[in-house]
Order: structure tokens, then C-alpha cells, then sequence
């Protein structure tokens, strides 16, 4: 199906996340990493425009230390909007 389909068995590079918030439904997904050679070809379809977002590298020790990890580290910002619960 894969070979039929243009793609491969490669995933793009992406993190799983679950997003909860007290009196929201939590939402549990996944970010992909902006420029990743297989976004357009990911093995199970799961790759959309608003889930791409650009993982942003730092090299500072300071700015590390700040977040308690070591560098170099990256960063993402993304916004999420949770449906509230019933």
C-alpha cells in the first residue's frame, strides 16, 4: 500500500504530546518537525499544516541551565485550544 502509494516506511521526525488543562477534555497528538524531509511522504498519514512547527535550537549553557538541561537544547512554541469539558 505504501509503494502504491508514493510513501515510504519512514515517519517524520514529530514528539507525542497529551494536553490537559482542569475542566478541558485532554487531547492527546503529536508535532511535527518543520523541514523534515519526510513530511510529505509520512507511512501513516498523520502529518497536517497546524501540527508542524519549528523546533528552534539554542546553543547558550546559561540559557540551559535556565531549563535545567543541558546544551544545546531546542524549543517549540505552539498554542492548543481544548474543548471544555461537559
Amino acid at each position: 500500500m505504501l509503494r502504491a502509494s508514493g510513501r515510504n516506511w519512514y515517519r517524520a521526525a514529530h514528539i507525542h504530546l497529551i494536553v490537559s488543562a482542569d475542566g478541558y477534555v485532554p487531547v492527546t497528538t503529536h508535532l511535527f518537525v518543520k523541514g523534515d524531509p519526510y513530511l510529505e511522504s509520512d507511512a501513516v498519514f498523520g502529518v497536517k499544516d497546524t501540527l508542524i512547527a519549528d523546533f528552534v535550537r539554542h546553543e547558550s549553557a546559561a540559557e540551559a541551565a535556565e531549563h535545567a538541561v543541558r546544551a544545546p537544547f531546542y524549543m517549540v512554541e505552539h498554542d492548543w485550544v481544548l474543548e471544555p469539558a461537559a
